[in-house]
Protein backbone atom coordinates (compact mmCIF):
# COMPACT_ATOMS: atom_id res chain seq x y z
CA UNK A 1 0.00 0.00 0.00
CA UNK A 2 3.24 2.11 0.28
CA UNK A 3 3.49 2.20 -3.15
CA UNK A 4 -0.18 3.72 -3.50
CA UNK A 5 0.65 6.49 -1.50
CA UNK A 6 3.96 7.58 -3.13
CA UNK A 7 2.61 7.16 -6.36
CA UNK A 8 -0.62 9.29 -5.95
CA UNK A 9 1.36 11.74 -3.78
CA UNK A 10 3.46 12.32 -6.96
CA UNK A 11 0.57 12.28 -9.45
CA UNK A 12 -1.10 15.22 -7.34
CA UNK A 13 2.02 17.41 -6.64
CA UNK A 14 2.81 17.01 -10.50
CA UNK A 15 -0.09 16.25 -12.48
CA UNK A 16 1.40 13.73 -14.73
CA UNK A 17 -0.47 10.57 -15.26
CA UNK A 18 2.00 9.19 -17.76
CA UNK A 19 3.83 7.55 -14.75
CA UNK A 20 1.37 5.23 -14.45
CA UNK A 21 2.45 3.51 -17.66
CA UNK A 22 5.77 3.04 -17.23
CA UNK A 23 6.71 -0.50 -17.69
CA UNK A 24 8.69 -1.56 -14.36
CA UNK A 25 10.25 -5.20 -13.77
CA UNK A 26 9.22 -7.12 -10.90
CA UNK A 27 12.56 -8.75 -8.73
CA UNK A 28 14.32 -6.94 -11.50
CA UNK A 29 13.27 -8.98 -14.14
CA UNK A 30 12.36 -6.55 -17.04
CA UNK A 31 10.55 -9.86 -18.87
CA UNK A 32 7.67 -9.94 -16.83
CA UNK A 33 7.26 -6.25 -16.44
CA UNK A 34 4.07 -4.40 -16.38
CA UNK A 35 3.02 -0.74 -16.18
CA UNK A 36 3.42 1.15 -12.79
CA UNK A 37 -0.72 0.69 -12.61
CA UNK A 38 -0.73 -2.78 -12.69
CA UNK A 39 2.00 -2.66 -9.77
CA UNK A 40 -0.54 -0.27 -8.27
CA UNK A 41 -2.91 -3.09 -8.30
CA UNK A 42 -0.93 -5.77 -6.87
CA UNK A 43 -0.20 -4.26 -3.88
CA UNK A 44 -3.89 -3.52 -3.61
CA UNK A 45 -4.71 -7.15 -3.89
CA UNK A 46 -1.76 -8.33 -2.04
CA UNK A 47 -3.85 -7.18 0.63
CA UNK A 48 -7.10 -8.79 -0.79
CA UNK A 49 -5.75 -11.86 -1.20
CA UNK A 50 -4.06 -12.21 2.41
CA UNK A 51 -6.72 -12.07 4.68
CA UNK A 52 -7.07 -14.54 7.79
CA UNK A 53 -10.00 -15.43 9.61
CA UNK A 54 -11.52 -11.98 10.71
CA UNK A 55 -11.51 -10.81 7.36
CA UNK A 56 -8.04 -8.68 8.31
CA UNK A 57 -4.76 -8.29 6.60
CA UNK A 58 -2.61 -11.25 7.46
CA UNK A 59 0.29 -9.79 9.22
CA UNK A 60 2.99 -12.39 7.77
CA UNK A 61 6.54 -11.71 9.82
CA UNK A 62 5.51 -8.36 11.00
CA UNK A 63 3.60 -4.82 10.06
CA UNK A 64 5.44 -1.62 10.57
CA UNK A 65 6.20 -2.60 13.68
CA UNK A 66 9.10 -5.01 12.95
CA UNK A 67 9.14 -5.97 16.32
CA UNK A 68 6.06 -7.45 16.35
CA UNK A 69 7.03 -10.89 15.59
CA UNK A 70 3.57 -13.16 15.90
CA UNK A 71 5.15 -15.97 13.80
CA UNK A 72 8.52 -16.56 14.99
CA UNK A 73 8.05 -18.03 18.75
CA UNK A 74 12.02 -17.88 19.18
CA UNK A 75 13.47 -19.44 22.01
CA UNK A 76 15.83 -17.45 22.68
CA UNK A 77 14.77 -13.33 22.76
CA UNK A 78 18.54 -12.05 21.80
CA UNK A 79 18.86 -13.92 18.39
CA UNK A 80 17.55 -11.64 15.71
CA UNK A 81 13.97 -11.45 14.57
CA UNK A 82 14.60 -10.10 11.35
CA UNK A 83 15.88 -13.60 10.31
CA UNK A 84 14.57 -16.17 12.63
CA UNK A 85 12.29 -18.84 11.27
CA UNK A 86 8.83 -17.49 10.05
CA UNK A 87 6.14 -19.70 10.97
CA UNK A 88 3.35 -18.51 8.70
CA UNK A 89 1.36 -22.33 8.31
CA UNK A 90 -1.76 -22.54 10.05
CA UNK A 91 -1.49 -18.88 10.89
CA UNK A 92 -4.32 -16.62 12.42
CA UNK A 93 -2.44 -13.49 12.59
CA UNK A 94 -3.76 -10.31 11.72
CA UNK A 95 -2.99 -6.44 11.72
CA UNK A 96 -5.24 -3.94 12.76
CA UNK A 97 -2.93 -1.33 11.51
CA UNK A 98 -2.72 -2.85 7.83
CA UNK A 99 -6.47 -2.51 8.13
CA UNK A 100 -6.42 1.19 8.46
CA UNK A 101 -3.84 1.75 6.43
CA UNK A 102 -5.78 -0.64 3.85
CA UNK A 103 -8.92 2.03 4.01
CA UNK A 104 -7.07 4.72 3.63
CA UNK A 105 -5.08 4.12 0.42
CA UNK A 106 -7.80 1.24 -0.62
CA UNK A 107 -9.98 4.70 -0.93
CA UNK A 108 -7.08 6.58 -2.76
CA UNK A 109 -6.87 3.94 -5.26
CA UNK A 110 -10.31 3.69 -5.82
CA UNK A 111 -10.26 7.28 -6.13
CA UNK A 112 -7.46 7.01 -9.12
CA UNK A 113 -9.58 4.54 -11.15
CA UNK A 114 -12.27 7.04 -11.12
CA UNK A 115 -10.13 9.38 -12.63
CA UNK A 116 -8.64 7.08 -14.96
CA UNK A 117 -12.20 6.20 -16.35
CA UNK A 118 -11.53 2.88 -14.65
CA UNK A 119 -14.90 2.60 -13.50
CA UNK A 120 -15.35 -1.75 -12.45
CA UNK A 121 -12.05 -1.85 -10.81
CA UNK A 122 -13.03 1.33 -8.92
CA UNK A 123 -16.35 -0.40 -7.98
CA UNK A 124 -14.05 -3.76 -7.05
CA UNK A 125 -11.63 -1.41 -4.98
CA UNK A 126 -14.59 0.30 -3.08
CA UNK A 127 -16.43 -3.24 -2.36
CA UNK A 128 -12.68 -4.09 -0.81
CA UNK A 129 -12.47 -0.77 1.17
CA UNK A 130 -16.09 -0.99 2.52
CA UNK A 131 -15.64 -4.90 3.70
CA UNK A 132 -12.48 -4.24 5.28
CA UNK A 133 -14.41 -1.19 7.27
CA UNK A 134 -17.17 -3.88 8.56
CA UNK A 135 -14.28 -6.08 9.59
CA UNK A 136 -12.19 -3.40 11.31
CA UNK A 137 -16.03 -2.27 12.84
CA UNK A 138 -17.07 -5.90 14.11
CA UNK A 139 -13.52 -7.16 15.40
CA UNK A 140 -11.49 -4.65 15.32
CA UNK A 141 -13.18 -2.42 18.26
CA UNK A 142 -12.11 -3.02 21.88
CA UNK A 143 -14.83 -0.75 23.32
CA UNK A 144 -12.89 2.31 23.78
CA UNK A 145 -9.93 1.84 21.32
CA UNK A 146 -9.13 -0.02 18.38
CA UNK A 147 -7.22 -3.70 18.46
CA UNK A 148 -3.77 -4.12 17.54
CA UNK A 149 -4.10 -7.23 16.23
CA UNK A 150 -5.13 -11.13 16.56
CA UNK A 151 -2.06 -13.36 17.04
CA UNK A 152 -1.41 -16.69 15.79
CA UNK A 153 -3.69 -18.73 17.70
CA UNK A 154 -6.62 -15.83 17.20
CA UNK A 155 -6.41 -14.12 20.44
CA UNK A 156 -6.33 -10.29 21.02
CA UNK A 157 -3.29 -7.77 21.37
CA UNK A 158 -4.25 -4.37 22.68
CA UNK A 159 -7.02 -5.04 24.39
CA UNK A 160 -8.19 -4.39 27.58
CA UNK A 161 -8.45 -8.31 27.78
CA UNK A 162 -4.65 -8.48 28.12
CA UNK A 163 -2.77 -8.19 30.92
CA UNK A 164 0.13 -5.83 29.51
CA UNK A 165 0.09 -4.32 26.00
CA UNK A 166 -3.40 -3.02 26.51
CA UNK A 167 -3.27 -0.33 23.76
CA UNK A 168 -1.25 0.54 20.99
CA UNK A 169 -0.48 3.53 18.97
CA UNK A 170 -0.14 2.34 15.66
CA UNK A 171 -3.49 0.99 14.97
CA UNK A 172 -5.40 4.10 16.57
CA UNK A 173 -3.42 6.09 14.48
CA UNK A 174 -4.53 4.45 11.39
CA UNK A 175 -7.93 3.12 11.82
CA UNK A 176 -8.59 7.39 12.84
CA UNK A 177 -6.82 8.44 9.99
CA UNK A 178 -9.19 6.38 7.98
CA UNK A 179 -12.86 7.57 9.60
CA UNK A 180 -13.72 4.62 10.86
CA UNK A 181 -16.59 4.40 12.48
CA UNK A 182 -16.44 8.24 12.74
CA UNK A 183 -20.47 8.56 12.74
CA UNK A 184 -20.30 5.84 16.04
CA UNK A 185 -17.92 7.86 17.43
CA UNK A 186 -15.30 5.50 17.61
CA UNK A 187 -12.71 7.67 16.50
CA UNK A 188 -13.22 10.09 18.98
CA UNK A 189 -13.09 7.62 21.80
CA UNK A 190 -10.19 5.88 20.57
CA UNK A 191 -7.70 9.09 21.15
CA UNK A 192 -9.62 9.99 23.85
CA UNK A 193 -8.27 6.54 24.89
CA UNK A 194 -4.60 7.30 23.65
CA UNK A 195 -4.70 10.67 25.61
CA UNK A 196 -5.64 9.11 28.44
CA UNK A 197 -3.53 5.89 27.77
CA UNK A 198 -0.29 6.68 26.42
CA UNK A 199 -0.13 9.88 26.11
CA UNK A 200 2.89 11.34 28.13
CA UNK A 201 4.94 15.23 28.68
CA UNK A 202 7.45 13.30 26.08
CA UNK A 203 5.44 12.44 23.66
CA UNK A 204 3.04 9.32 22.79
CA UNK A 205 4.31 5.63 24.24
CA UNK A 206 3.87 3.25 21.41
CA UNK A 207 2.24 1.18 23.90
CA UNK A 208 1.10 0.36 27.57
CA UNK A 209 1.41 -0.97 30.05
CA UNK A 210 4.68 -1.82 29.03
CA UNK A 211 5.73 -5.94 28.56
CA UNK A 212 7.75 -7.36 31.81
CA UNK A 213 8.66 -10.36 30.97
CA UNK A 214 9.22 -11.90 26.99
CA UNK A 215 6.01 -13.47 25.49
CA UNK A 216 7.25 -16.12 22.32
CA UNK A 217 4.11 -15.32 20.82
CA UNK A 218 4.60 -11.13 20.56
CA UNK A 219 9.17 -11.73 19.65
CA UNK A 220 10.71 -8.94 19.79
CA UNK A 221 8.84 -6.54 21.01
CA UNK A 222 8.52 -8.01 24.51
CA UNK A 223 12.68 -8.75 24.65
CA UNK A 224 13.17 -4.96 25.35
CA UNK A 225 13.37 -3.07 28.61
CA UNK A 226 10.59 -1.82 29.96
CA UNK A 227 9.82 1.98 28.57
CA UNK A 228 12.32 1.42 25.93
CA UNK A 229 12.38 0.99 21.94
CA UNK A 230 9.21 -0.68 20.86
CA UNK A 231 8.12 -1.71 24.55
CA UNK A 232 6.79 1.36 25.38
CA UNK A 233 8.98 3.56 24.63
CA UNK A 234 7.80 6.99 22.66
CA UNK A 235 8.75 6.05 18.97
CA UNK A 236 8.33 8.68 17.48
CA UNK A 237 8.32 7.93 13.89
CA UNK A 238 4.34 7.10 14.67
CA UNK A 239 2.95 9.75 16.73
CA UNK A 240 2.48 11.76 13.46
CA UNK A 241 -0.28 9.42 12.87
CA UNK A 242 -2.29 10.58 16.04
CA UNK A 243 -1.62 14.11 15.16
CA UNK A 244 -3.18 14.05 11.46
CA UNK A 245 -5.93 11.68 13.67
CA UNK A 246 -6.62 14.93 15.76
CA UNK A 247 -6.82 16.54 12.92
CA UNK A 248 -9.75 14.52 11.04
CA UNK A 249 -11.99 15.29 14.14
CA UNK A 250 -10.79 18.79 14.11
CA UNK A 251 -8.96 18.56 17.03
CA UNK A 252 -6.49 21.25 16.00
CA UNK A 253 -4.87 22.06 19.46
CA UNK A 254 -4.29 18.79 20.31
CA UNK A 255 -2.67 17.35 17.42
CA UNK A 256 -0.74 20.64 17.64
CA UNK A 257 0.24 19.71 21.62
CA UNK A 258 1.80 16.23 20.28
CA UNK A 259 3.34 17.89 17.87
CA UNK A 260 5.61 20.19 19.99
CA UNK A 261 6.39 17.31 21.99
CA UNK A 262 8.77 15.46 19.74
CA UNK A 263 9.56 18.45 17.39
CA UNK A 264 13.92 19.54 18.14
CA UNK A 265 12.72 23.05 18.16
CA UNK A 266 10.75 22.93 20.75
CA UNK A 267 12.82 20.79 23.29
CA UNK A 268 16.16 22.92 24.22
CA UNK A 269 14.79 23.57 27.66
CA UNK A 270 15.54 19.18 28.44
CA UNK A 271 18.39 19.39 26.32
CA UNK A 272 20.65 18.08 28.95
CA UNK A 273 17.90 15.60 29.07
CA UNK A 274 17.00 14.45 25.67
CA UNK A 275 20.64 14.75 24.76
CA UNK A 276 21.00 13.95 21.17
CA UNK A 277 21.20 17.06 18.64
CA UNK A 278 18.63 19.78 19.10
CA UNK A 279 18.32 20.14 15.18
CA UNK A 280 16.79 16.46 14.59
CA UNK A 281 14.11 13.71 15.44
CA UNK A 282 15.20 10.80 17.42
CA UNK A 283 14.05 7.42 16.36
CA UNK A 284 13.35 6.84 20.37
CA UNK A 285 12.62 8.41 23.09
CA UNK A 286 12.58 6.90 26.54
CA UNK A 287 8.76 6.31 27.57
CA UNK A 288 7.11 6.46 31.26
CA UNK A 289 7.89 3.17 32.19
CA UNK A 290 11.95 3.61 31.45
CA UNK A 291 15.04 4.49 33.81
CA UNK A 292 15.38 7.93 32.63
CA UNK A 293 12.04 8.71 30.77
CA UNK A 294 12.79 11.80 28.06
CA UNK A 295 16.01 10.58 27.38
CA UNK A 296 16.33 9.81 23.54
CA UNK A 297 18.06 7.79 21.29
CA UNK A 298 19.43 6.78 17.54
CA UNK A 299 18.79 10.31 16.28
CA UNK A 300 18.61 10.48 12.33
CA UNK A 301 17.92 6.65 12.13
CA UNK A 302 13.91 7.27 11.68
CA UNK A 303 11.07 8.55 9.06
CA UNK A 304 10.06 10.71 11.73
CA UNK A 305 11.10 14.03 10.03
CA UNK A 306 9.38 13.06 6.44
CA UNK A 307 5.66 12.39 8.69
CA UNK A 308 6.36 15.60 10.74
CA UNK A 309 6.18 17.43 7.38
CA UNK A 310 3.82 15.24 6.11
CA UNK A 311 1.59 16.07 9.11
CA UNK A 312 2.39 19.96 9.87
CA UNK A 313 2.10 21.11 5.49
CA UNK A 314 -0.72 18.75 4.37
CA UNK A 315 -3.08 18.47 7.78
CA UNK A 316 -2.34 21.11 10.59
CA UNK A 317 -1.61 24.30 8.01
CA UNK A 318 -3.72 21.80 5.11
CA UNK A 319 -2.38 22.97 1.93
CA UNK A 320 -2.90 19.63 -0.06
CA UNK A 321 -2.05 19.05 -3.23
CA UNK A 322 -4.86 17.25 -5.28
CA UNK A 323 -5.72 15.72 -8.95
CA UNK A 324 -7.30 19.18 -9.58
CA UNK A 325 -5.44 22.09 -7.86
CA UNK A 326 -4.51 23.20 -4.23
CA UNK A 327 -6.59 22.14 -1.23
CA UNK A 328 -6.76 24.46 1.64
CA UNK A 329 -8.54 22.99 4.48
CA UNK A 330 -6.13 24.16 7.98
CA UNK A 331 -6.68 22.16 11.44
CA UNK A 332 -5.00 24.71 13.18
CA UNK A 333 -4.41 25.75 17.30
CA UNK A 334 -7.96 27.45 18.31
CA UNK A 335 -5.21 30.42 19.76
CA UNK A 336 -3.57 30.89 16.94
CA UNK A 337 -4.51 34.54 14.72
CA UNK A 338 -3.47 32.78 11.85
CA UNK A 339 -0.64 32.00 9.16
CA UNK A 340 1.04 32.91 6.16
CA UNK A 341 2.36 30.48 4.05
CA UNK A 342 4.25 30.41 0.10
CA UNK A 343 3.19 27.09 -1.80
CA UNK A 344 5.05 26.94 -5.35
CA UNK A 345 2.16 24.35 -7.31
CA UNK A 346 2.67 23.38 -11.31
CA UNK A 347 4.12 26.90 -12.41
CA UNK A 348 2.56 29.28 -10.28
CA UNK A 349 3.32 30.91 -6.67
CA UNK A 350 0.19 30.42 -4.03
CA UNK A 351 0.97 32.95 -1.19
CA UNK A 352 -1.69 31.76 1.30
CA UNK A 353 -2.77 33.97 4.11
CA UNK A 354 -5.09 32.08 6.97
CA UNK A 355 -6.58 34.54 8.87
CA UNK A 356 -8.79 32.95 12.03
CA UNK A 357 -10.47 35.81 13.72
CA UNK A 358 -13.26 33.75 15.72
CA UNK A 359 -10.26 31.50 17.00
CA UNK A 360 -11.50 27.97 15.68
CA UNK A 361 -9.30 25.31 14.90
CA UNK A 362 -11.18 24.15 11.71
CA UNK A 363 -13.97 25.29 8.77
CA UNK A 364 -13.51 27.64 6.33
CA UNK A 365 -15.89 30.62 6.10
CA UNK A 366 -14.38 32.40 2.94
CA UNK A 367 -12.14 32.24 0.27
CA UNK A 368 -10.42 35.28 -2.05
CA UNK A 369 -8.34 34.68 -5.21
CA UNK A 370 -6.13 37.90 -6.22
CA UNK A 371 -9.30 39.99 -4.27
CA UNK A 372 -12.49 37.86 -6.19
CA UNK A 373 -14.61 35.49 -4.00
CA UNK A 374 -13.88 31.53 -4.73
CA UNK A 375 -16.50 29.15 -3.77
CA UNK A 376 -14.03 26.40 -2.97
CA UNK A 377 -11.72 25.18 -0.55
CA UNK A 378 -9.74 23.60 -3.97
CA UNK A 379 -7.62 26.38 -5.42
CA UNK A 380 -6.96 26.05 -9.44
CA UNK A 381 -4.26 25.39 -11.55
CA UNK A 382 -2.94 28.65 -12.95
CA UNK A 383 0.08 27.33 -14.50
CA UNK A 384 0.98 30.86 -15.38
CA UNK A 385 4.10 31.16 -14.10
CA UNK A 386 2.86 34.05 -12.03
CA UNK A 387 2.21 34.61 -7.95
CA UNK A 388 -1.69 34.58 -6.58
CA UNK A 389 -2.64 36.17 -3.93
CA UNK A 390 -4.55 33.70 -1.74
CA UNK A 391 -7.08 35.03 1.48
CA UNK A 392 -8.62 32.31 3.42
CA UNK A 393 -11.03 33.05 6.51
CA UNK A 394 -11.58 30.63 8.81
CA UNK A 395 -15.27 30.58 10.88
Amino acid sequence: MWLILGTISYIKESGDFTILDEMVPFDNDMSVARSLFDHLTVSFDHVVNNLGPHGLPLIGRADWNDCLNLNCFSNDPNESFQTTENKMEGTQAESLMIAGLFVVYGRDYTELCLKLDKTEEAARAQKEVDSMISAIKQHGWDGAWFLRAYDYYGRKIGSNENEEGKIFIESNGWCTMAGIGMEEGLCEKALDSVKERIDTEFGIVLNNPAFTKYYIEYGEISSYPAGYKENAGVFCHNNPWIMIGETVLGRGDQAWEYYKKICPSYLEDISELHKTEPYVYAQMVAGKDSFKPGEAKNSWLTGTASWNFYAISQFILGIQPDYDGLKVDPCIPSKWDGFEITRKFRGSTYLIKVENPNHVSKGIKRVLIDGNIYQSKVLPIFNDGKTHHILVELG
